[in-house]
């Protein structure tokens, strides 16, 4: 097996060191945790400071230890919305899915790209799939344009500031007032549509997901392919789209009117 580069290394200790913690070991010294995981006093201690500074351990305020940070706090809370959105939008995505025949699709902002976070497949032979993970830039297809198209105006054009325009498929926006131009007509409809933007032969359709604030955090739409959605098709099936949006956003909190 061959043998560990430094990062690793680096990355297993500090994972090991973590997970030292337990509930009923929620405090630790630096000579217990060196002597658990038989590592040298001086490398352990580096270690330590370098997770207290970056928030994920804290030092005990009597001196005698260290617990685990809010840092992480903060990511278990990320990682707990992340999954209870999911969870909560497969209701949405099956019931999608049945009523067009497509595959459904839930999409989040990680920054300044979208990402697959859930996806429900068509049955019907001819298809579009998705893998859950796959990150696509913003100005790239429905399920990407959806996410940032309802954000303030300043948020809007600081991400348009900031990412680079690569064509991606031969539909691609990659002129920056034509992006602009093209997310005012998203809000004024209230989806996004998208042909060959992302995937050569293949359409999207997506309608943004509201929080109980009435932020919009989430985008859930329908892939499809070109030969069996043509353009004239999208006014038929985007209410079925913006439906299953709003179902959602109404199961998160969020007041709709209308």
């Amino acid at each position: 097996m061959p043998s560990e580069t430094s990062a690793v290394r680096t990355v297993n200790r500090i994972s090991d060191i973590l997970n030292c913690f337990t509930s009923k070991q929620p405090l630790l010294n630096l000579t217990t945790i060196s002597n658990t995981l038989n590592l040298p006093k001086s490398t352990c201690h580096r270690l330590l400071t370098a997770l207290e500074a970056q928030g994920f351990l804290a030092r005990d305020t009597a001196g005698r230890g260290y617990r685990l940070g809010y840092q992480l706090l903060y990511w278990g809370m990320v990682a707990q919305t992340t999954l209870d959105l999911r969870n909560e939008a497969l209701p949405s995505l099956q019931a999608l899915c049945e009523t067009t025949g497509e595959t459904a699709i839930l999409s989040i902002r990680d920054g300044n790209v979208g990402i697959c976070l859930a996806m429900v497949e068509s049955s019907q032979s001819v298809r579009l799939t998705m893998q859950v993970g796959r990150r696509i830039m913003l100005h790239a297809g429905a399920s990407s344009k959806v996410l940032w198209a309802f954000l303030p105006e300043p948020e809007i054009r600081q991400i348009l500031a900031e990412i680079e325009l690569s064509p991606v498929q031969v539909n691609t926006i990659t002129d920056r007032e034509q992006l602009l131009l093209e997310l005012g007509r998203i809000r004024e409809r209230g989806y996004a549509v998208s042909f060959e933007e992302t995937d050569a032969g293949a359409m999207g359709i997506a309608a943004p997901v509201y929080d109980h604030a009435g932020q919009p955090i989430a985008g859930i739409g329908i892939a499809a392919p070109l030969s069996r959605f043509p353009a004239e098709r999208v006014s038929v099936m985007a209410p079925a789209v913006v439906d299953a949006a709003r179902a959602l956003s109404a199961r998160l909190g969020a007041r709709m009117n209308g």
